[in-house]
Formats: C-alpha cells, structure tokens, sequence
C-alpha cells in the first residue's frame, strides 16, 4: 500500500538543532531539516536518539534559522511519527507538528506559500 502525505512538502535542507523532550539533562543536539510543510518536519537528527521504538511518539522540540536570514528563526515542536534510517549517517525522523500558536502558524503558511528559498 502506497503512503500519501495529506499536504505536500517542500526541500528545506536547513541546519539547525533539536532536543528530545523530557530527556534529562535537557540536551541540544545537531540535525538537519530536510522538507516542511504545514502540518509536518522531516528532520535528520545527528545526536544521540532512543531505539525505533522508544522514539516513536516522542515530542522533539527543533529550532533552526531559514536562509532567508538570521531574523527569521523557526522552533518548533513534533511527534515523532516515523522513524528510518538518514541518507548521512543520523536518524530520519517524520514529525508532526503540534502545539503551534496562530501566529506560528500564519509564518509557516507564508513560508511554505512562498516557498522561502528553498
């Protein structure tokens, strides 16, 4: 059976950073967003990550800036809703986007609309 997304995504390939939520210490670690669109992330994660399934359903919280520039900054929060392995060696994570405000939401509507430099 073929998997469709509800909404298509667009090519990011931004670099940014991403902590496990609830892990304790809070740990930052690196990642690479690979496509966004408005209800998800594909994220590579590049730091340590608990086994398939012990991150599946996990909330990953992501922060990276656009190449639109160093003002425009992007944080958001995901579950984790698949897991495979990353074409550079990480983690390959499908996230679904939640708890995001209007305002972040109206932003990433824009920038998927415009296909913000990517």
């Amino acid at each position: 059976m073929e998997r469709r997304r509800r909404v298509p995504r667009q090519y990011a390939g931004w670099t940014g950073k991403y902590c496990i939520e609830g892990a304790q210490p809070e740990a930052w670690h690196e990642c690479r967003i690979l496509d966004i669109s408005l209800v998800g992330i594909g994220v590579e994660l590049f730091g340590p990550v608990p086994v398939h399934d012990a991150l599946m359903g996990e909330r990953i919280v992501v922060e990276t800036h656009t190449p639109a520039g160093e003002s425009l900054s992007i944080r958001a929060r995901g579950e984790v809703r698949n897991v495979i392995p990353g074409a550079a060696g990480g983690t390959r994570v499908g996230l679904e986007l939640v708890d995001l405000t209007d305002l972040e939401r109206s932003i990433l509507d824009a920038l998927v609309v415009m296909e913000a430099l990517w």
